[in-house]
């Protein structure tokens, strides 16, 4: 093992806005279905990379709010075992598909039958319906989408209908009647609802066979380490010292005021057939919040006081609205008990790596780098480098809340934190 000291030089080789990767976007495998506040995928590569060049003995890697699985499957790509978790099932159903890949000797075959099940006039099929499916869907793309999902039931193989569920996700984000502006579940004009086009059909079948080529061979004697809840609960079982990597990007916030990954899920959610996805929690689909409501910091009714005693933390809490100081509270307390968990998954000599962002709450910035790097410290973990990078290739809302009457603008750079475990 080379001088652990030695990923700082490695990062320092690199001119300043290397780490903003302006010109990266995710392709190939990462196309396959849009996720909010995506990793770019050439940075997660390039961490990895230097990580196993100062180790040599990583073996696995963490990520325990793995969203689409860039970073996990970029990790796979340079012979490392990912371990993933997320609460949310459709992250879990994407990360699952392009880890586990497709049966790639039958996979034609099922894609020609569908196609012509799809173009068939004769086709019969139940109108599939949930609470609320007039507002979110014109009665035509329900038709088309009813069609497709009975199409898709009729699939014996649950690794090909796995693929054809992801593949689904952006059609029905395309198709529906919400905003494309917002993460958030927000109705479209009348004028732009009957403009909407309907190549439901064409648009689908078109997606199910250009990302054949990018997914692997599934192989049955393979499969992913992931789990489906929160990391709450997930991270301990891990045990102690049994990971080589952690290299994540957690939430900055509640999801209810930062990014609403469960409202961006809940309508493909809808249109799936939830027996095909292992493990649900079938109170995660009850309403449009629940996801965010059950993720890090979503459920703040009950007030509590902070579990750690951080003095910049303490200090933040006093200057903000009392109301507005509750929700940090519930969520600092969740991410602080789930990055303790952390530290005592990893293993000693080894990396974790945290890319963060600093965001407003009551109009004033949340210091979530610097309060994650003194608890840390305070675990026996040491800074070897901090990277400040502008948020470029990352997919996230320009405004993501409201102080009194006006949006507020979400943040602009994020940071990179790698933390070495003494």
């Amino acid at each position: 093992m080379k001088d652990l000291s030695s990923i700082r030089r490695l990062i320092e080789k690199k001119s300043i806005d290397y780490w903003d990767f302006t010109d990266s976007k995710n392709v190939g495998i990462h196309k396959i279905a849009s996720y909010p506040a995506t990793m770019v995928s050439d940075m997660q590569n390039e961490l990895i990379e230097m990580v196993l060049e100062v180790n040599s003995g990583v073996k696995n890697i963490l990520d325990p709010f793995h969203g689409s699985g860039v970073t996990l499957v970029e990790a796979e790509q340079l012979g490392l075992e990912p371990i993933g978790m997320d609460i949310n099932p459709m992250a879990y159903l994407i990360t699952k598909v392009k880890l586990q890949g497709i049966c790639k000797d039958t996979i034609k075959k099922s894609i020609e039958n569908l196609t012509d099940k799809l173009y068939s006039n004769a086709y019969s099929y139940k109108i599939h319906t949930f609470n609320n499916i007039d507002k979110w869907f014109r009665n035509d793309i329900i038709n088309s989408l009813s069609k497709i999902r009975s199409v898709i039931q009729q699939e014996s193989d649950i690794i090909t209908k796995q693929y054809l569920w992801v593949c689904l996700i952006d059609i029905i984000r395309k198709y529906s009647n919400t905003r494309s502006s917002t993460f958030k579940l927000h109705i479209k004009n009348e004028h732009d609802i009957s403009r909407i086009e309907n190549n439901v059909i064409d648009d689908y079948i078109n997606k199910i066979n250009c990302f054949v080529e990018y997914l692997p061979d599934y192989d049955k004697e393979y499969a992913p380490k992931l789990y489906l809840g929160n990391s709450k609960t997930l991270v301990p079982d891990l045990g102690e010292q049994s990971v080589d990597l952690i290299c994540t990007s957690p939430p900055y916030g509640d999801n209810a005021t930062t990014v609403t990954y469960g409202q961006f899920s809940i309508l493909p959610l809808y249109w799936m057939d939830i027996n095909d996805i292992n493990n649900i929690d079938c109170s995660l689909l009850d309403n449009y919040s629940s996801i965010d409501s059950a993720s890090l910091g979503g459920n703040y009714s009950n007030s509590s006081p902070i579990k750690y005693n951080i003095s910049i933390l303490e200090s933040y809490l006093k200057s903000i609205d009392i109301q507005k100081r509750r929700k940090v509270i519930k969520f600092m307390n969740d991410y602080l008990e789930v990055l303790e968990e952390l530290a005592f998954a990893l293993k000693t000599n080894r990396y974790m790596v945290l890319t963060l962002g600093n965001r407003r709450v009551d109009n004033k910035v949340l210091p979530l780098t610097e309060i994650t790097k003194t608890f840390l410290e305070e675990r026996n973990f040491h800074t070897e480098v901090e990277i400040s990078r502008k948020i470029t290739s990352k997919r996230i809302p320009t405004r993501v809340s409201r102080v009194n009457n006006q949006s507020v603008s979400s943040m602009n750079n994020e940071y990179i934190i790698i933390l070495r475990k003494g």
